[in-house]
């Protein structure tokens, strides 16, 4: 049986959504300067990659 505490599994360095959301938020910070020359924000960037 695991002995593990309960809270252990919700401590941040064991979350994989924190590493998840830093990494976008460094995508978007890339995108941005090329993005602003066309006067888009990154989600009208994807918006307009999905259409």
């Amino acid at each position: 049986m695991d002995k593990t505490s309960p809270y252990e599994t919700i401590r941040l360095r064991n979350q994989l959504c924190f590493p998840l959301y830093v990494c976008a938020k460094e995508v978007v910070r890339r995108y941005r300067g090329p993005l602003e020359r066309l006067g888009l924000t990154y989600t009208q960037y994807v918006v307009m990659m999905a259409l």
